[in-house]
């Protein structure tokens, strides 16, 4: 009688296990990326990933805990993306801008990636949270130099969040295109205090960092 290899039954098992699970949220990223805008259900989810119902609670307690996850690879997908760029701009100002500018031009490539982030700025907190962590570092500095003409960094941080996810909606939704994107530039660094010579001069440079660091 031919022995049970129990640690290779395992691994393969694992492996089935994993393989799900991403087909899971690979299907929650197809459902928020959809133009139709449903809602993201677990009967829509599974149905979009082709599996039974009842094999979405063997890997997430709810939709809530999907979400998390989903949000975290997000996160990191966009920090890796927008980072080097950020990180290029010596003034605080330039940073927020080309951090809006490869953003932007990225969902201007692909609609679907803009329509996925959109909604999960909206959806998951922790996403919406994450995008401003490195723009409230790059505010205060402004702030801190005497820059802003908004009350606070909150404020500021909100203003320019909101603008980003109504351009990336527009985008998705094909209302604009990439030739919009340096308006929207200038316009966000208005809305917090840029004198027009100083918006244009920092969407500038951005665009040009954008460029260097485009894909």
């Amino acid at each position: 009688m031919a022995r049970v290899n129990l640690e290779r039954r395992a691994e393969i098992g694992l492996a089935k296990r994993n393989r799900t699970r991403a087909t899971i949220l690979e299907a929650a990223r197809a459902c928020y990326a959809s133009p139709t805008a449903a809602p993201v259900t677990v009967d829509a989810l599974m149905a979009a990933a082709g599996l039974a119902k009842g094999t979405f609670y063997v890997h997430f307690a709810d939709v809530a805990a999907l979400e998390t996850e989903l949000g975290e690879t997000l996160i990191e997908e966009l920090d890796r993306r927008l980072q080097p760029a950020r990180l290029a701009a010596d003034h605080p100002l330039t940073r927020v801008a080309s951090g809006v500018t490869v953003l932007l031009r990225d969902l201007a490539r692909t609609p679907a990636q803009a329509r996925l982030v959109a909604r999960a700025a909206m959806a998951i907190p922790d996403v919406a949270t994450a995008m401003q962590g490195h723009l409230r570092e790059d505010l205060a500095e402004a702030q801190a130099a005497g820059l802003l003409a908004v009350g606070s960094v909150e404020l500021a941080a909100r203003i320019v969040t909101a603008l980003n996810q109504q351009a990336a909606r527009d985008l998705a939704e094909r209302r604009i295109d990439d030739g919009a994107l340096p308006d929207i530039v200038r316009a966000i660094l208005r809305a917090i205090g840029c004198a027009p010579r100083e918006a244009e001069r920092h969407a500038g440079a951005a665009e040009r960092i954008a460029r260097a660091h485009s894909r």
